[in-house]
């Protein structure tokens, strides 16, 4: 008998997919016939793509609900949804949940960042006050690593015994040999210049001015840095040294491709978050077989793999160090440890995450 499971899919409903919107994806794209997992998967905004795997085991249903920057959609407009379904589960993948729940629910909180950034007003409320309810009466509660356990459970005691924790996996575009181009712009920016990739975006916890400091200071002035994860208009143009006027560029939104691309073409990815619920280029590097440098904080104490070098966060003359080091890797040692970095990185399946989430749905289920 099938198993039909609703799934709120609001950050796949978007122009450019994000790290939530990968997960919810590849949850639903890794669900197969024998699984016997049907689902509904829920947008909101019909004005923007949505980016459902095709196909989909199931139907995905976008629709608009008044009010939803006060957060009415999630409020009323799901669960009204939910009573003429025939759904049997609500998975709220994206940290937040209604209040109102017709169906049993399990909400995945990816990591605790929202609710210890400073917020304000409605946003605050909502995340604080109305999401303490919300959770108190969900199922149960998915996270992604043992350090975003922790801080739930800090946060949330009530929580301790219905969390688990699923780690997240690997797109399968990272250990295929096809190579796609990179973008156009940016392949002609940096022509047959040697690059570094910055992963992060424009979060001030992601630290890109750290990143250009590396570059700066490494001694290698033929040396490029390539920063990814960038919104539009979010891109530190003002913030760029002018000695590294014309050696800083910014990826638009990359496919999985033409990431994976980016990453096999650079001589290190540099990755100096300062927390993370899970962090997907410690691993994405690694499984392309380029080496990574990052701080082992957070969820990232699990992600040191053979491909990573790591500092305390503020010590940056580690971490020069650590770069000069990479640079400076034989040809045939880089490759030996490029193959058993790969070969670690096979370790995070999504099929096999996925396998995980169907267990709770099933044992939720049958709790209810």
């Amino acid at each position: 008998m099938n198993l039909h499971v609703a799934m709120v899919a609001r950050t796949l409903n978007v122009r450019h997919l994000r790290g939530t919107g990968r997960y919810v994806q590849e949850i639903l794209r890794n669900a197969r016939a024998a699984d016997h997992i049907r689902w509904t998967a829920y947008g909101h905004d019909p004005a923007l793509p949505f980016r459902v795997p095709e196909p989909l085991l199931g139907r995905a249903e976008v629709f608009e609900f008044r009010g939803d920057r006060f957060h009415l959609w999630e409020q009323i407009g799901l669960p009204m949804r939910l009573r003429q379904s025939g759904a049997q589960i609500l998975h709220c993948a994206e940290n937040t949940a209604p209040i109102w729940q017709p169906i049993p629910t399990i909400v995945t909180i990816h990591d605790t960042v929202p609710w210890e950034e400073d917020t304000r007003g409605l946003d605050r409320f909502y995340l604080h006050d109305i999401q303490k309810i919300a959770l108190r009466r969900c199922a149960h509660v998915i996270t992604i690593s043992e350090s975003s356990r922790r801080d739930i459970v800090a946060r949330w005691p009530f929580l301790a015994d219905r969390l688990t924790v699923i780690s997240h996996g690997i797109a399968d575009e990272f250990f295929s040999e096809e190579r796609a181009p990179l973008p156009a712009a940016l392949a002609q920016a940096l022509g047959d210049a040697p690059y570094l990739v910055y992963l992060g975006g424009a979060q001030p916890r992601k630290r890109f001015d750290w990143a250009m400091e590396l570059l700066a200071r490494c001694g290698r002035d033929d040396l490029h840095l390539v920063g990814c994860g960038f919104g539009a208009g979010t891109a530190p143009l003002d913030r760029i040294p002018e000695v590294l006027r014309g050696r800083v560029h910014f990826a638009p939104f990359l496919e999985d491709c033409e990431l994976v691309s980016l990453y096999r073409g650079a001589q290190a990815a540099v990755y100096p978050t300062l927390y993370e619920g899970f962090g997907f280029p410690a691993v994405e590097a690694q499984a392309a077989g380029t080496p990574v440098l990052f701080s082992p904080v957070s969820s990232l104490v699990d992600l040191v793999g053979p491909l990573a070098w790591t500092n305390e966060p503020q010590d940056f003359d580690a971490w020069l160090a650590s770069l000069k080091e990479v640079l400076a890797l034989p040809a045939a040692v880089r490759a030996e440890r490029a193959e058993a970095g790969m070969r670690w990185a096979r370790c995070f399946s999504w099929r096999s995450s996925v396998e995980k989430h169907f267990q709770v749905y099933r044992e939720v289920l049958a709790r209810a």
